[in-house]
């Protein structure tokens, strides 16, 4: 049974009762990612969530996790570019430690200097590591010039020089301005009794007092970003290829952009697969629809010796999906339905679907009826929705230092 509620101060609650599991899952998300920082502020998202963790007013450095792993649970967070979400996976039974930990964490954290200043180094080397990494330099790069205005072109980690200007001041000023009631949603889903989930919510949170702050980042109104780029890096053993196309925010209608992600690369009956895989054309592909509140983008890549023939092949493939059958719009349908339905019944991949939907969407229903909404899905609006697919994509390609 889920129970949704909004407390007086703006809070919302989403508690989903699960006798069927011995676990809990407790979160708090936060509509206050990586998208919503100034350009002083780059990676202080993701920083804020290092320091949150250095303690509280009700848990001094260290012991929140001290009492989450003695009940055999795991403590931990995530900060993404719409959203920083913070939870606990434990027993069900200590639903209220994972609570009473949580809330302490996010509405009485210690954002000193001290623990500022410890943070720096750890999140520079952050950086350092990810441009190791050539797909996440890659994927930046990508992103960059996938976008002209809104803030998915900026790193989440942030850049060096912001990240060494990081002081206590500037790191609260940003968690006053969105650690606000408005902005956050508890979820609890498990095997809890809802009512009682809702009371301690309503007594954790439901005195926060804070001045609601009003900023939306820009959105991305140029549908078009084509080109092509490559990026060399010492790692890379064999090339990589990717196309992207940008799209609308998200909304209720990503379940045709979910559809089509099915079509082209949901297990070994897929297009992709059929098409290029098995052909030898790649060692391996996949497409990916990326839900972004101020501008979301669909991609495909491939792992592949000969990249030009790929992107062709996934080029014709694509615009080719016009006059794809009825019944293989439906068995892509059946594919999606069934593994949605199958990733569902892990708790906390569930907890994390209605926290999305609560915080970053502001409709619940986006996960509630996704699987209602992909049953009414018809293939005339399924058409229309990937018409897109027929413009000229960016073009972005990793090979190996060694390529000519």
């Amino acid at each position: 049974m889920l129970k949704v509620k909004t407390l007086s101060n703006g809070v919302r609650a989403v508690v989903k009762e699960r006798p069927d599991l011995s676990s809990a899952t407790v979160s708090v998300w936060v509509k206050a990612g990586a998208s919503y920082e100034r350009e002083d502020e780059r990676g202080i998202a993701h920083f804020l969530e290092h320091v949150i963790f250095n303690g509280s007013e009700g848990f001094p450095e260290g012991e929140a996790d001290r009492i989450v792993e003695r009940l055999g649970g795991e403590l931990n967070a995530a900060t993404s570019y719409d959203y920083t979400y913070y939870y606990v996976n434990l027993p069900a039974e200590e639903w209220e430690v994972a609570l009473s930990v949580l809330s302490d964490l996010t509405l009485r954290p210690l954002i000193d200097q001290k623990h500022v200043e410890k943070e720096i180094p750890i999140v520079l080397e952050e950086i350092v590591r990810s441009k190791d990494n050539p797909h996440e330099v890659f994927t930046e790069e990508f992103l960059k010039r996938l976008y002209r205005r809104a803030p998915y072109r900026f790193p989440i980690l942030g850049f060096e020089e912001t990240v060494k200007s990081f002081t206590s001041e500037k790191v609260r000023s940003f968690y006053e301005r969105f650690y606000t009631p408005k902005r956050l949603t508890v979820v609890v889903e498990g095997n809890i009794k809802g009512e009682s989930v809702l009371e301690k919510i309503e007594e954790l949170f439901g005195n926060l007092r804070r001045e609601e702050y009003y900023f939306t980042p820009e959105t991305e109104n140029e549908l078009y970003s084509n080109g092509k780029f490559t990026i060399k890096h010492p790692t890379v053993e064999l090339p990589y290829v990717l196309l992207g196309w940008k799209l609308p925010p998200a909304g209720r209608h990503d379940v045709y952009y979910d559809i089509l992600d099915s079509l082209l690369s949901l297990g070994r009956s897929s297009l992709l697969f059929r098409e290029l895989r098995e052909k030898g054309t790649v060692f391996s592909a996949s497409s990916n629809y990326q839900n972004l509140k101020f501008g979301a983008n669909f991609t495909v890549g491939a792992v592949t010796e000969k990249p030009e023939e790929a992107a062709e092949k996934i080029l014709k493939l694509c615009r080719e999906l016009p006059s794809i059958a009825e019944k293989e719009f439906e068995v892509a349908k059946r594919k999606l339905y069934r593994t949605e339905l199958f990733g569902r019944e892990v708790g906390e991949a569930e907890a994390d679907s209605l926290g999305f939907a609560s915080t970053v969407m502001e409709d619940i229903g986006y996960s509630t009826e996704f699987l209602e909404d992909l049953k009414k899905a018809e293939l005339p609006q399924f058409l229309k929705a990937v018409e897109f697919l027929k413009e000229e994509p960016l073009f972005g390609l990793l090979l190996p230092e060694t390529a000519v």
